[in-house]
């Protein structure tokens, strides 16, 4: 058994009952990578030794044990390749990304191609299933973009010679236009809403933040002396953690009207210590906001005489609102957490003056 030096890596060369294994395996050179390489060498001779085949889990990328259990990448199926995929992933996807690809994957992927070959599959396949289903064009361009990665997982490993989901096209997607709630609207809304579910909305229509941040907005976020907010957690199925992109990480202007609601909450028995909105039956932080929306928000339009909309189009309010004032849509971007103007171009361009 050796591992030699190469000009970009490590070659792991070993015989096995006249059986000759060879690996090359990219890497810096030290001492601490030629150890670890030791470890993995002998790892790979002992699964062989005693025929364990659980290690491929382990070492998906082995072509050493690739050829000594004689899993050539003709055999592999879509279900095998996708646990390789995910294990090789998923330390770096947030843990909305994880259950978003794991519930598409279970729902879609798996029933209908996880027992095909990576080989036997072909782009028509796809369109042919999508053809006989009633979902939406997201829901089947969703399920698109899981089959593409494990795909493309295999085509990087050198499993397979080209991505054939690659030649699956976008579906067409309905685009529903924002209904954001005029003032009359609003008025009677907050008017039906009691403290603190009032400062709760009001906040939300004044800043335009996501639903998990404003879940997530702490006091030391807050800085009522300049009028600004600082967005740096979020709050997403009762798990705080960093906004998913860096432009979400931003500083946002205070309007009078999210003023308003902050000071209107640090005078009412609702203050907590740490978080800016808490959920009043309990006086702890928010893990979800659906029951916002089914036993508050839902209510609360009915008591107003207000047409139902969803409550993410507070949001869209602030957006059109700002818009309609004459604000800079680069600014507006700013605020709401986009990284250019593109987005708020394409969903809010009538309100562009």
């Amino acid at each position: 058994m050796t591992i030699k030096k190469t000009e970009k890596g490590y070659v792991i060369d070993f015989t096995i009952e006249h059986q000759r294994y060879r690996e090359t395996i990219p890497a810096p050179h030290s001492k601490t990578i030629e150890k670890k390489l030791g470890d993995q060498e002998a790892i790979y001779k002992m699964a062989i030794t005693i025929n364990d085949k659980s290690y491929l889990n382990k070492y998906p990328n082995s072509k050493i044990l690739q050829k000594a259990f004689r899993c050539e990448s003709d055999l592999f199926t879509i279900d095998q390749y996708s646990s390789i995929w995910f294990q090789q992933k998923q330390r770096n996807w947030s843990h909305t990304t994880i259950r978003g690809y794991s519930q598409k994957y279970n729902s879609y992927i798996k029933p209908n191609f996880g027992h095909m070959r990576l080989k036997d599959f072909k782009a028509s396949m796809f369109d042919e299933w999508a053809s006989k289903q009633s979902l939406s064009g997201k829901s089947i361009n969703e399920a698109r973009n899981v089959i593409h990665q494990i795909f493309k997982r295999a085509f990087f490993d050198g499993v397979i010679d080209s991505n054939p989901a690659e030649r699956i096209e976008r579906y067409k997607q309905d685009h529903k236009e924002p209904e954001p709630f005029t003032k009359n609207e609003i008025t009677k809304i907050l008017a039906a809403l009691e403290t603190p579910y009032r400062q709760f909305f009001q906040f939300a229509i004044w800043t335009g933040l996501r639903t998990g941040e404003l879940l997530g907005l702490r006091w030391q976020d807050i800085d009522l002396d300049n009028g600004l907010a600082h967005i740096r957690t979020n709050i997403t199925q009762g798990k705080e953690k960093e906004p998913k992109t860096k432009g979400s990480i931003r500083k946002v202007e205070l309007l009078p009207g999210a003023i308003e609601a902050l000071k209107s909450i640090i005078n009412s028995k609702y203050y907590d210590n740490y978080r800016v909105f808490v959920d009043p039956k309990t006086k702890t932080t928010y893990k979800y906001a659906d029951g916002l929306r089914k036993y508050i928000w839902i209510p609360a339009l009915k008591a107003a005489g207000v047409k139902y909309r969803y409550p993410y189009q507070c949001r869209h309010t602030f957006a059109s609102t700002m818009l309609s004032q004459g604000r800079n849509p680069m600014w507006v971007a700013s605020q709401m957490g986009h990284a250019d103007w593109g987005m708020i171009r394409k969903t809010y361009g009538r309100w562009i003056q």
